[in-house]
């Protein structure tokens, strides 16, 4: 087999280009090996059948306008159309035309690469619409946007405005510690650190706030009523608090949830004065501010589950007519319990209620520690009851008083907590014969007593006008039937 060389001389100060070919043709079947093309001596290399070679010039392929027909696979071209150079990856029949290149489009500087065509746009991935942002990755596949990575920092700087400020960027914030930024005239506006502490600091947050509201305050948090669940929840699956904190210069409150760990309660709600919720200790928790518990629960100072609330009026004494609004009859000189026995409300059924006007006792039991406001008023007649008439001749100087009770051995002992008015409901000389003070007969008594859980109270009356007793005046709203007034009760728990 003999080898065909084909040279090609160039003679640079030739304005002939002069071309020697010489052919070895041998006898039966021949093959040309290597084919080398150069301006200088120069053997083909042996691992190529073409092998185009200089030092000082390059090669020129094919310029076309537009791409050509019936293609061969890997046919190759330069467009002048594009200015960019064009494969065939198809077939003839199916042309795939790939493009290399985009002449100007990338540039290079030392160790670095630019895009230097600011009208086009970087994209990463396959049938993608940018949407005109400069740097876009794509994942093919049902509008999803993922597998998009970037090493070291990033970097977002607006060189439009005045000062050439930084946005935001993104980084390792020394090492194994990511850290994102967005700033606002050079400060960091909002940080988000994946190990230490964020910062929201560049305005206020909004969640769930419809754009055209906008946040009114640091966190503005907007319920669309749509969504059953609570808009703030703090979750402890645990034993323990959770609770929210609230700092002034000098002092720290705590809100929320406690569980008794020594499995006397459960759930209860408080404001401490504290960093935290503190355990349920016992009522004089110097911590406690306000505590809601169920009721098997010691006491906080305030307490709005246990918050007892009572009122209680007495009727018309049925061994009377009506008509005279006579109630019960009040003994003379003695301090006697006043039976109510109808009740407007009563929160917890603490109340005793007297099965008639002139049956008792009538009492409010207590059940739990606290402090009670007890108010009470009651009206005396000046009638003698037994001729149900008035009294032109009580005796004199002579008085009515009302009084708070207190048993701590339910009902063995009463004790005098509180004593209302002492009015004097006669005259010291006689008037002409009617020397009574008739619309001096309604004394009242309010005050706080303290209780403990199983006292009971209850309210006195006392007259010493009338020897064989006076009655008090029980007056029925809106005629019959109606709600009673003038002898009433009423207790609720302050603390």
């Amino acid at each position: 087999m003999k080898l065909l060389i084909l040279k090609f001389y160039l003679m640079k100060n030739l304005n002939l280009l002069t071309v020697v070919i010489a052919f070895f043709l041998v006898t039966g079947m021949t093959h040309a090996q290597n084919i080398a093309i150069s301006d200088v001596s120069h053997t083909a290399d042996a691992s190529a059948v073409l092998d185009v070679y200089s030092t000082s010039l390059g090669m020129l392929v094919p310029r076309l306008s537009s791409n050509p027909s019936n293609p061969a696979n890997g046919l190759f071209y330069y467009s002048t159309s594009s200015n960019s150079f064009y494969y065939n990856a198809g077939s003839s029949a199916s042309p795939s035309w790939t493009e290399l290149s985009y002449g100007n489009l990338w540039s290079r500087t030392g160790t670095n690469t630019y895009m230097t065509n600011l009208t086009d746009n970087a994209v990463i991935g396959t049938n993608a619409n940018p949407f005109g942002y400069k740097f876009y990755v794509h994942q093919a596949g049902p509008g999803l946007i993922s597998n998009s990575r970037i090493d070291g920092q990033l970097e977002i700087w607006d060189y439009t405005g005045v000062g050439n400020l930084m946005l935001g960027d993104i980084n390792d914030n020394g090492g194994a510690n990511g850290i994102m930024q967005l700033y606002f005239g050079g400060n960091a506006g909002i940080r988000l650190l994946a190990n230490g502490n964020s910062y929201l600091n560049g305005g206020f947050v909004g969640i769930g706030v419809p754009m055209a509201l906008a946040p009114a305050t640091n966190v503005h948090l907007f319920d669309n009523f749509a969504n059953p669940l609570p808009q703030f929840f703090i979750d402890q699956p645990g034993a323990g608090n959770a609770s929210v904190g609230y700092g002034i210069p000098g002092r720290n409150y705590a809100v929320g949830l406690v569980q008794d760990l020594t499995g006397l309660m459960n759930n209860n709600y408080k404001i401490c004065d504290g960093n935290m919720v503190t355990p349920p200790l016992n009522y004089l928790d110097p911590f406690t501010m306000m505590e809601i518990h169920n009721e098997n629960a010691q006491p906080g100072i305030i307490d709005f589950n246990h918050q007892s609330r009572a009122r209680v009026f007495q009727q018309p004494n049925p061994d009377f007519d009506p008509f005279f609004g006579y109630g019960q009859i009040i003994p003379n000189a003695i301090w006697t319990m006043v039976n109510f026995d109808m009740l407007s409300y009563d929160e917890h059924v603490e109340w005793n209620l007297a099965p008639a006007a002139n049956a008792g006792p009538s009492y409010f039991q207590v059940t739990e520690d606290g402090y009670y406001q007890v108010n009470s008023r009651i009206d005396f007649i000046l009638d003698n009851y037994e001729y149900e008439e008035p009294i032109h001749f009580p005796n004199y100087p002579g008085y009515v008083s009302i009084a708070i009770y207190v048993s701590t051995d339910q009902g063995q002992t009463w004790n005098m907590y509180a004593q209302g008015n002492k009015l004097q409901g006669a005259d010291n000389a006689p008037m002409g014969g009617w020397n009574d003070l008739r619309n001096n007969l309604a004394p009242n008594v309010s005050d706080v007593v303290q209780l403990n859980s199983g006292d009971w109270v209850a309210i006195f009356a006392w007259q010493d006008l009338w020897g064989n007793g006076l009655p008090l005046r029980v007056i029925e709203q809106n005629g019959a039937g109606g709600p009673p007034t003038q002898v009433y009760c009423s207790i609720h728990k302050s603390s």
